[in-house]
């Protein structure tokens, strides 16, 4: 990833983005005071399911131009000598490092050796192959719970052990269902729902527990208007105040199949409906984040069985003047310098701040290159950066999360039982 010198200012819109800005500002504005005709205001349009992409870059909001790695999640731990406020630790040592570790390899061993691959010949909207992976979802099955057992039988171990069966059980309904869908007269795509579920369970393998977004909304005022969000699941920590670790969207994906995209890139994969919505999930979930004190929201875009991971770094003064000014902070060029209130950042010295400036440029023209870098954030507030897609069912992806997302859940396991 590419970054910006520090001492430097970035322009974000030229005088063209801003006659685009002034359009989705307008738009948005009307729509959100739109009214019913019993006289209550228009809950859909005051939910950030309707945001788009260009609402989401008009309060700021970037994704960026090109995939991030998983040392950018965990190098924000930097800011906080390696442990955050809510407890969570990188890098793990001792026996923490040795029970990821542990975990790790389990899973690993037990899924390929008997659980179910994707192989790339596999087309899975072709009724034919569905039968085929139904039978290997019955022997993933019972081979793991009848012959198998934990690597060490004790807490994590038996309940990874016991989610990964339980993720092949949902994996096999999942077909059973695609199998009577690509037979009816009516073929039908699945819904997303069924998806959310898949990856729930998937989930479940790595000590983490989702919930359905719509049981907790999150609300926001942006300029006197509510704004609420329901993604699809939120995996929180089971504390009195459950903070938030992930916010999960469910998405259709623009083309396909993802895996034959040598190079990953956001904008031609998945629509801007879906990522300005994702933009507003992450905003909106800001407040209730377990890594607020990093600036950082954590979420994940889930297309099918792959996953992409997503962060928003937000200031908390950018995340403030959203709420004060709402697409104004860009059309007004409003500072909301990341490292202003950024919390024991040694990489900061005095006189070196790099500010981002959300600006107004009048007559200015930019070319081909500095309108691709406007998106470039590198640690700025409103910056988005993600992973490339994980699909869960292929060995060579899976290998490359699975120490991530048990870094996670052994972090979880540790806050969930000191915390009250």
């Amino acid at each position: 990833m590419s970054s910006t010198p520090l001492g430097k200012k970035r322009v974000l819109c030229s005088s063209k983005y801003e006659h685009k800005l002034k359009k989705t500002r307008h738009t948005s504005k009307s729509s959100c005071t739109t009214c019913s005709k019993n006289g209550k205001q228009n809950i859909h349009k005051t939910c950030v399911s309707s945001w788009t992409l260009d609402k989401a870059e008009a309060n700021g909001l970037f994704y960026e131009k090109e995939t991030s790695e998983f040392s950018d999640f965990y190098e924000m731990f930097s800011s906080c000598k390696g442990k955050n406020r809510y407890g969570f630790i990188h890098p793990l040592e001792g026996e923490e490092k040795t029970l990821v570790d542990s975990l790790v390899a389990q899973t690993s061993e037990m899924i390929d050796k008997h659980g179910v691959e994707m192989t790339t010949g596999w087309d899975w909207t072709v009724a034919a192959d569905w039968p085929f992976v139904w039978r290997k979802c019955c022997d993933a099955v019972k081979i793991l719970n009848e012959t198998c057992r934990p690597m060490v039988s004790k807490g994590e171990h038996i309940r990874s052990f016991a989610g990964l069966i339980n993720f092949y059980r949902t994996l096999k309904e999942h077909v059973q269902e695609e199998m009577w869908r690509s037979n009816s007269y009516t073929p039908s795509e699945i819904p997303e729902e069924a998806y959310s579920e898949l990856c729930s369970k998937f989930l479940e393998i790595f000590l983490l527990l989702s919930r359905r977004g719509g049981i907790r909304k999150s609300v926001m005022k942006i300029k006197d208007i509510t704004v609420t969000s329901t993604p699809d699941l939120h995996l929180t920590l089971p504390t009195f105040s459950t903070p938030s670790l992930f916010v999960i969207n469910v998405a259709k994906v623009r083309t396909c199949p993802l895996s034959d995209c040598a190079l990953f890139d956001i904008h031609q994969a998945i629509d801007n409906n879906i990522l300005g919505q994702h933009a507003g999930e992450l905003l909106l979930d800001f407040q209730h984040s377990c890594f607020r004190d990093l600036q950082a929201v954590f979420g994940i875009i889930c297309i099918k069985t792959s996953v992409i991971f997503t962060c928003l770094k937000i200031s908390t003064k950018h995340y403030q003047c959203i709420k004060d000014y709402g697409e104004d902070v860009v059309m007004k060029g409003i500072d909301a310098d990341s490292s202003s209130d950024i919390q024991e950042d040694s990489s900061l010295e005095e006189g070196n701040e790099s500010d981002v400036e959300f600006c107004h440029t009048k007559g200015m023209k930019l070319s081909g290159s500095e309108k691709t870098n406007i998106k470039k954030h590198s640690n700025k507030s409103g910056r988005i950066f993600y992973t490339r897609p994980f699909n869960y069912l292929v060995s060579a992806d899976r290998r490359e999360i699975v120490e991530f997302l048990f870094w996670i859940g052994v972090n979880y396991e540790r806050v969930a039982v000191s915390k009250p």
